[in-house]
């Protein structure tokens, strides 16, 4: 038996607040703690609470890799602890400097563990939408867009010399706005399939920047 999801956004989040609930949807942060928000939609529980664990899964996938400050952290690092063998620190002391230090280390990342933690809950959300579900938090961004809603020019294949194509296919009166589709492409050369306005296609290929029609314009049928 279905039954209707309803994953309503509490209202700090309605209201477009920073804070989050504490527990239930909307609540935690990053892949391992963070609770989608999805619009009402029946799906069966057990269903989605599968799928949020496999976008889950998908989404701790995304490594914490920022290194900016190791360097720094570093010379601080060896600083203290040279100070603490130079001036004989007590052990106790000791263990408190290099449990301060790893403290330090932590907190100069808390900005950068803050985005790669909505990154990875972008990754959630948009595993999410894919599935079907629809977002309904307005802290989380979605990325994903179905693609017969994308742009016609996201979903062409384009090359380096593709605006040459069609600056090529335009002087030719082939169409007035031309868009060329990258159809094949190697070391020093494209390919480029252009439609024009008559209803044909021109051939264009690209060397190093040059390029040329090919096979003149044919026809598309």
């Amino acid at each position: 038996m279905k039954k209707v999801l309803s994953m309503l956004c509490v209202a700090a989040l309605v209201c477009g607040c920073a804070v989050r609930p504490k527990e239930g949807p909307g609540s935690g942060s990053g892949a391992t703690s963070y609770m989608p928000v999805v619009e009402p939609t029946e799906v069966d529980t057990a269903v989605y609470d599968a799928d949020v664990a496999t976008c889950r899964k998908s989404a701790s996938s995304l490594p914490f890799t920022a290194t900016q400050h190791d360097d720094a952290l570093l010379g601080v690092d060896a600083i203290t602890i040279g100070a603490g063998i130079l001036y004989g620190w007590p052990t106790f002391a000791g263990f408190a400097a290099i449990g301060g230090l790893a403290g330090f280390d932590y907190a100069v990342y808390t900005p950068e563990r803050a985005a790669w933690k909505a990154r990875q809950e972008t990754l959630m959300a948009n595993c999410l939408a894919q599935k079907g579900y629809v977002n309904a938090d307005p802290t989380v961004r979605v990325t994903w867009v179905p693609l017969n809603k994308r742009p016609v020019d996201a979903l062409r294949a384009t090359g380096v010399d593709t605006y040459s194509a069609e600056q090529l296919a335009k002087a030719q009166r082939c169409n007035a706005m031309p868009l060329a589709q990258l159809v094949d492409k190697g070391p020093g050369y494209e390919r480029h399939s252009i439609a024009c306005s008559n209803g044909q296609v021109m051939a264009v290929r690209c060397e190093f920047g040059n390029c040329r029609a090919t096979q003149g314009i044919t026809s598309r049928n």
